[in-house]
């Protein structure tokens, strides 16, 4: 069943940090080693979600708010009570946050649910503050592009949740357009951390295959100071 990104996620919030996503693994995996490095004091995080990276970075001790649009999301990310006051329904194409608010500004498995590349980053440059890390993951093109689909299982129902289709390319161009400095790309594979989750759904022998296809960009950019 198709459905919209709102009414995607509201239906999946409940299950959403059940741990049986393997591109949901190799992301927080991924995006963990990414980070290592990066300066982070303050982080906004743009499509929070339940609030997985909020927790994971509070912990590491950084000051840490999250924007969603889904309110079944934040309800999840409240449950955890460090986070409460920690989170907004907003829209990305419009933060509710001041300018020059943050030296990290993370964008995790989102991009592609949202129309408008360009105000987008316009956002995401504004919200960063000078020298900060933008930093943004999502399913790799070459992936959709060979049918892997933005999906979930609820009870006995297949939900595929509707996306944009944005190329490489265009993102480059709309985080150029804002003003951005181009710092890392990399290309996350499917490995071995994500092949019991393959295993528990009975799809062991088709993991070999899907690791071959890049799963992921994540990519990093600089605010000019």
């Amino acid at each position: 069943m198709r459905i919209s990104p709102l009414e995607g996620h509201r239906i999946w919030a409940s299950s959403y940090d059940s741990g049986d996503n393997p591109l949901l693994a190799l992301e927080r995996r991924s995006m963990a080693n990414l980070l290592r490095f990066v300066k982070r004091t303050t982080v906004i995080d743009v499509a929070c979600g339940s609030g997985t990276w909020l927790l994971r970075l509070q912990e590491a001790g950084v000051t840490v708010f999250g924007v969603d649009f889904c309110e079944e999301m934040l309800a999840k990310a409240t449950e955890v009570p460090c986070l409460r006051g920690s989170v907004a329904l907003g829209d990305a194409e419009s933060l509710p946050f001041r300018t020059d608010a943050a030296d990290l500004v993370l964008c995790s498995m989102a991009l592609g649910y949202l129309r408008d590349l360009c105000k987008v980053f316009r956002e995401l440059a504004r919200v960063a503050l000078p020298g900060a890390t933008i930093a943004v993951s999502d399913l790799h093109p070459a992936a959709t592009s060979i049918g892997w689909t933005r999906s979930f299982r609820a009870a006995t129902v297949l939900y595929e949740i509707d996306h944009f289709p944005h190329s490489l390319q265009a993102i480059d161009n709309a985080a150029k357009a804002s003003g951005l400095r181009n710092a890392a790309r990399q290309f996350a594979y499917l490995g071995q951390p994500e092949f019991p989750i393959f295993q528990s759904h009975g799809k062991a022998d088709s993991f070999a295959e899907a690791s071959r296809t890049p799963a992921l960009y994540l990519h990093t950019w600089e605010k000019p100071c």
